[in-house]
């Protein structure tokens, strides 16, 4: 029997190691390439009838910021609105939101707004019409533009009372990361600077909801009863739920359904004022993702003195666990797109 020497074995070892070592880094390489859509493949269109900007992905419709004022023919005019976005698109081009809805006819897209404001002496809302009206209106646009890591919109909007008074400045900050295999972060950053006095801003008193802030919309079928999020999956950073929930705090939510073959998770940074926050969270009427700051305790704003909101929405593939939700909120922790 022929006796193989260890020193001409090695050799071919070392080579069929480097081989194994050299495919894995090109499949790396590869797989980095195919999992996030490069930004220059990102575009910013203006649109018309409302103003508004729409952000593209390769071709596909990822957000639309309103800026112009939009009222549907025979609503009240009471509900005209403009600073928010909608729609809110799926990976694959799917809307997620909705803007008039027929039960909740102030809610729209994913907006933030304060169903109780406090100024000058005056109790109003953004939330919903009130008298006199409180409404969030476009100044200017300080930047758009596509950066190698993704698009940026900032634009700079006014809160006027009663039509006339300026009461605070408003800067929001919407930047769109390229989507990866499982979903696609988008960062919001909202400072409210009060102007001439204080504000006090504060949750829904009803039935000590204390909705308030950044809320999601989800979907309805045009001219049907039909409600894309109800009965969707609720997540948390604390597992599943299997009813609606007002007030308990989390980290992170999300809403998940087949009929959008994925879902939306919204991240609260832990800088956010009162972290972790209370949360609305339903799917029995439809989808609604309401982190509420300042909920029921309410928060005053000092003249002149900014407060940044900031967050993370997250629309992915699949279900909760398939998009790799928990993930993409340690990526964010982490100061990271996922």
């Amino acid at each position: 029997m022929k006796t193989v020497e260890p020193a001409k074995i090695l050799p071919r070892v070392w080579a069929v190691v480097f081989a194994v070592v050299l495919a894995l880094a090109f499949l790396l390489l590869l797989l980095s390439k195919i999992a996030r859509t490069p930004a220059s493949e990102m575009s910013i269109v203006e649109e018309s009838e409302p103003a508004a900007l729409t952000v593209l992905d390769a071709g596909k419709k990822v957000l639309t910021y309103v800026y112009g004022d939009t009222l549907p023919v025979g609503v009240d005019p009471r509900f005209t609105r403009s600073s928010y976005i909608h729609p809110l698109y799926s990976l694959d081009g799917q809307v997620l939101t909705q803007d008039f809805p027929r039960d909740h006819g102030h809610h729209h897209g994913l907006f933030w707004a304060w169903p109780v404001v406090e100024v000058r002496g005056i109790r109003t809302s953004n939330w919903e019409p009130r008298e006199p009206p409180l409404r969030q209106l476009f100044v200017k646009w300080i930047k758009r533009e596509v950066r190698p890591e993704g698009a940026r919109l900032v634009v700079e909007n006014t809160w006027k009372l009663g039509g006339t008074e300026d009461v605070a400045e408003e800067t929001v900050t919407i930047f769109v990361h390229g989507a990866t295999l499982y979903g696609r972060a988008i960062d919001i950053e909202i400072v409210i600077r009060p102007v001439g006095g204080l504000i006090t801003l504060r949750g829904a008193p009803e039935d000590n909801k204390g909705y308030s802030g950044l809320c999601f919309r989800g979907l309805d079928v045009e001219g049907r009863d039909i409600k894309v999020f109800k009965g969707a999956a609720m997540t948390t950073d604390e597992g599943p739920l299997v009813a609606d929930s007002t007030g308990k705090p989390f980290r992170w939510a999300d809403l998940s359904t087949p009929a959008v073959e994925g879902g939306v998770a919204i991240f609260v940074s832990p800088d956010h004022p009162g972290f972790p926050l209370p949360w609305l969270i339903r799917n029995s009427y439809a989808g609604i993702l309401n982190p509420c700051w300042p909920g029921l305790p309410g928060a005053t704003l000092a003249a002149g003195v900014p407060v940044a909101l900031r967050y993370r929405v997250y629309i992915h593939s699949g279900d909760a666990r398939a998009g790799r939700v928990k993930e993409a909120y340690d990526a964010y922790i982490a100061g990271r797109p996922f």
